[in-house]
């Protein structure tokens, strides 16, 4: 077997498998989730990971799908291997390092194109779009309010936006909103598996939506803009710019500082950043200096907000740029235009850039950020 790239995605059951499924089942005595699986793996030529772990498919009911269960996902593949229509690597329940992966033969993509042939495939909606993880990351449950209910609206709403558009199904996907600890942290929005999100910016250029090339607009500096206007403080004309630092390393450590809960995790990170290599062996003593007196001068150049550094401040940042962020796809949703968010960014058709800026700036400006400023990424 040819050796799995270093790059592969979790199995998602992305697409809605009931029109096909009575067909794969004919052809190949699947189940429908042996057909969600097969529609999942014949639209990527990517490896996608999935665990055979029974313990991994345990979670609270409110975020299970019925077709995504242990029994079902390893016996559907297990078939699939036996009829000899996947490349498949195996890993036993414990394994360290890869997950399970598997990928289409050319037999079963062909199978799969016959079966589906020239039909635009749809996207199956999550089981649930607000998520909270505990801090290990694992899915929790949480209690029903009419807030969250208001908020799970609003974001079915905007999939249905995304879904129905003329988008390319490899780079679209539903979004959610995932908060961290509890429901005042975090509630960032993440597309729920392979996405716009997950290809890099320079190549995000390339997108499409509706048949028209994209723009992507940023808030610049957003989480110190947003300090800096809680203190009541005029922030710097360049917040990365320290006199003897690379700028990419000034940005990543403040950055670090400003999401770190205490000075020796923001430390230890920056003195094991990659950044670092130019200066000192990562992780060293040298690098431990050095991230302290990086520490030390941003601290000076931002000393009106140096008190919200490694105070765990990101979480409850993340927590107003994503309401932001639902207030700037709220007013182009209800322009009738697509958005696709990146956290502080967003991508729009082109033609549809000043709309967007404008959306941008009444969303910061509802949100009390009056010189929050955008730009073009």
């Amino acid at each position: 077997m040819e050796e799995k790239s270093d790059h592969q995605r979790p199995l998602s059951l992305r697409f809605e498998s009931k029109k096909f499924w009575p067909d794969l089942r004919t052809e190949l005595k699947v189940d429908q989730t042996g057909a969600a699986i097969i529609l999942d793996i014949c639209n990527t030529p990517e490896w996608v990971s999935y665990s055979r772990t029974a313990r991994h498919y345990d979670m609270p009911g409110r975020y299970k799908n019925p077709l995504y269960t242990w029994r079902k996902i390893v016996s559907q593949v297990d078939r699939l291997a036996e009829l000899g229509l996947i490349e498949h690597h195996k890993c036993h329940p414990g394994f360290r390092g890869w997950q399970s992966a598997i990928r289409a033969t050319d037999e079963l993509r062909g199978i799969c194109n016959a079966i589906v042939g020239g039909h635009r495939l749809t996207l199956a909606k999550p089981a649930e779009v607000v998520l909270l993880r505990s801090e290990k990351g694992q899915l929790i449950d949480y209690n029903e309010t009419r807030d969250i209910d208001r908020m799970r609206r609003k974001i079915e709403r905007f999939n249905e936006a995304i879904m129905g558009g003329d988008i390319d199904h490899e780079i679209v996907a539903p979004l959610a909103r995932i908060f961290n600890k509890d429901l005042t942290r975090g509630g960032r929005f993440y597309a729920m598996g392979a996405s716009w999100q997950n290809v890099k910016a320079e190549a995000r250029k390339s997108l499409t939506i509706g048949g028209e090339s994209v723009v992507e607009l940023d808030y610049c500096t957003m989480h110190p803009a947003i300090l800096y206007a809680e203190a009541g403080a005029n922030m710097p004309s360049d917040c990365y710019e320290i006199s003897g630092w690379p700028r990419k390393l000034v940005k990543v450590a403040m950055l670090t500082l400003i999401n770190a809960p205490t000075k020796q995790k923001a430390r230890l990170s920056i003195a094991h950043n990659e950044l670092m290599a130019d200066r000192a062996e990562l992780g060293s003593q040298e690098a431990m200096r050095l991230a302290s007196e990086l520490i030390d001068d941003i601290k000076r150049l931002h000393k009106p907000i140096a008190k919200s550094f490694h105070s765990d401040a990101g979480a409850r940042l993340m927590g107003i740029d994503a309401t932001m962020a639902e207030t700037v796809m709220s007013i182009m949703l209800a322009q009738g235009i697509v958005v696709l968010p990146v956290h502080d960014s967003f991508l729009v058709p082109a033609s549809q850039a000043e709309k967007l800026e404008d959306a941008m700036l009444q969303a910061a400006h509802k949100a009390g950020f009056h010189a929050m400023q955008v730009s073009v990424k």
